[in-house]
């Protein structure tokens, strides 16, 4: 039977060093990124509520939305999603 590479009679193996990595602290975010964040959340949370308020869905539908349209609906869950996103970033 062969043998493995790690019997090597009379041969000394040098021991492999730990070398610690040094640990890098990340750099803090600009004040913009949790502002925006959370403007953009509380915009997104405000559309969709007001999506649902009969007289904002007339005056909707005279800057051309059609009335029972979701849209309020998509982009307030988009703001909302954006603001998610940079609020992930916030260090």
């Amino acid at each position: 039977m062969p043998e493995s590479k790690h019997r090597r009679k009379n041969k000394v193996r040098p021991r492999p060093r730990h070398v610690e990595e040094p640990v890098h602290k990340p750099k803090p975010s600009p004040t913009w990124v949790p502002a925006t964040g959370v403007t953009l959340l509380l915009l997104g949370v405000l559309i969709i509520i007001l999506g649902y308020i009969p007289s904002i869905g007339r005056w909707l539908t005279g800057l051309g939305v059609p009335l029972g349209s979701n849209l309020p609906l998509v982009l307030g869950f988009v703001l909302l999603s954006v603001g998610f996103g940079f609020l992930t970033r916030w260090r």
